[in-house]
């Protein structure tokens, strides 16, 4: 009895189990954050199609989350397939620098229809970004950031920033000092801001030693400065050292790691690609990559050349034959180490353009010491 009894207790609890198991299936099945967190994580691998589906199939709040946290190339994607009602309301989300980066995605046939969405002001400052070329601090950058006046007490200062939080700013981090010109004069962070005494002025406690940058710089050269400073945000400046906006580190990241595909595809001898790789045409792929290989054909025509005048040595000693795959192929991995170590260094700024000649020296005496 007392084992029949056992025997039921465990079935019995075996049923609760696979019930329990069975009902957080279902309670994750439908609860809209798994859904989005799994639409995102398969986001990458979904054709167009499946994309579109998906996205409208989730609810608004979710669907501007999804939305927002999506890179240009697939927010441009997902706006260039609904319709000019429903475009407004996804467009209106967006930063200014932002929907300048979504109308140098879409292509300049979308640009009218795109800035009629937004409403005058958001107008007038992504046109102001759209001047500058895309890789450059001035399309980088953000022209909505906190600004103070030199003059202003810290109590003034507070309140001030308290009014402009309510604004779309790109970020809280910093307050830039600017005169009745918009010359930048100094920043002061907003630890240091409410932990100064409410009396003082703002241009006693701001840093004048401010790093800036100016509106034509690289976004490579930005990331760098980065990279080096550990800073959240840098401001940009035009040639009379007017404020013009900032660029924060997630507008960098982003150009960060595209600079950092574009350096993998170099290394690859494959020109870079304008799209992920499975949207990307398969003629246009083709393109890319045939460009490389019939220089790198060439190249191996010169050492088939080569090899003739040692015909008659080869034809001697046959042997010697099965020593060619072996020392093209030690030749080949020898130059692939050199152009990935000198990519590298140049992303990092290591190396430059003028130090060829350093590179070539160097590299002449290690390829003739590995060769021996």
């Amino acid at each position: 009895m007392q084992e029949d009894k056992k025997d039921n207790e465990s079935q019995l609890t075996s049923e609760i189990a696979s019930d329990i198991h069975e009902e957080n299936l279902h309670v994750l099945e439908e609860n809209p954050e798994n859904e989005l967190i799994n639409l995102a994580t398969s986001w990458p691998a979904l054709s167009t199609k499946e994309r579109k589906e998906k996205f409208n199939l989730l609810p608004r709040t979710e669907a501007e989350e999804l939305f927002l946290s999506l890179n240009t190339h697939d927010q441009a994607e997902l706006v260039a397939e609904i319709g000019s009602l429903e475009k407004r309301s996804w467009i209106r989300l967006l930063a200014p620098d932002d929907v300048a980066d979504l109308i140098q995605e879409l292509g300049a046939d979308y640009r009218d229809e795109i800035l009629a969405l937004v409403d005058p002001q958001t107008r007038r400052e992504v046109t102001a970004l759209l001047a500058y070329a895309e890789d450059n601090a001035g399309g980088l950058m953000s022209s909505r950031y906190a600004r103070l006046r030199p003059d202003m007490s810290v109590d003034e200062a507070i309140s001030y920033l308290r009014i402009q939080a309510k604004t779309q700013i790109e970020t809280i981090y910093y307050a830039y000092v600017l005169d009745h010109n918009q010359v930048l004069l100094g920043v002061v962070s907003f630890r240091e801001l409410f932990a100064s005494n409410p009396n003082k002025v703002v241009k006693d406690i701001m840093k004048d030693d401010v790093i800036k940058i100016p509106v034509n710089l690289d976004q490579e050269q930005i990331g760098r400065i980065f990279s080096q400073q550990n800073l959240m945000a840098l401001p940009v400046i035009d040639d009379e050292g007017r404020m013009q906006g900032i660029v924060t580190f997630d507008d960098i990241a982003t150009a960060i790691q595209e600079e950092a595909t574009e350096d993998m595809q170099k290394l690859g001898a494959v020109e870079t690609l304008d799209a992920p790789y499975l949207k990307i045409s398969l003629p246009e792929l083709i393109r890319k990559r045939a460009g490389w290989l019939g220089v790198l054909f060439i190249g191996e025509m010169f050492t088939a050349t080569a090899m003739g005048f040692f015909q008659s040595e080869i034809e001697k000693a046959v042997v010697l034959a099965l020593f060619i795959p072996l020392i093209i192929s030690s030749g080949g991995n020898s130059g692939s180490q050199a152009s990935t170590l000198i990519i590298r260094a140049m992303a990092l700024g290591e190396v430059r353009l003028r130090d060829w000649f350093r590179v070539f020296k160097r590299e002449l005496v290690c390829g003739f010491s590995l060769g021996i």
